[in-house]
């Protein structure tokens, strides 16, 4: 049991999870990550959540995200990067 990713929370990498997420869950007034959602930052260039461990928790029919969520993607220079879901301030909602 992990607390659950909103939108705008970063990876380990300091990417910052995009959306679209699921507006009509929120968590502390945020909408929460789902697989499938796109991140983007200083080292992962474009991405998304690829696998997250939450997978009987749903959200608008697609899986929540949470710390330990794998992000896949591609770097700056074209490299494929592999990260995870690190900073979720969501501690006390747990998937």
């Amino acid at each position: 049991m992990t607390p659950v990713a909103t939108i705008a929370n970063l990876t380990a990498t300091g990417d910052v999870i995009l959306g679209p997420g699921a507006l009509t869950t929120m968590v502390k007034g945020l909408p929460c990550a789902c697989m499938g959602d796109l991140v983007a930052g200083p080292v992962c260039v474009t991405g998304a959540i690829t696998m997250t461990t939450a997978i009987t928790t749903m959200a608008k029919g697609r899986p929540q995200a949470c710390i330990g969520s794998v992000v896949t993607g591609v770097s700056v220079v074209g490299v494929p990067v592999a990260t995870s879901v690190l900073v979720c301030p969501n501690v006390n909602v747990i998937v």
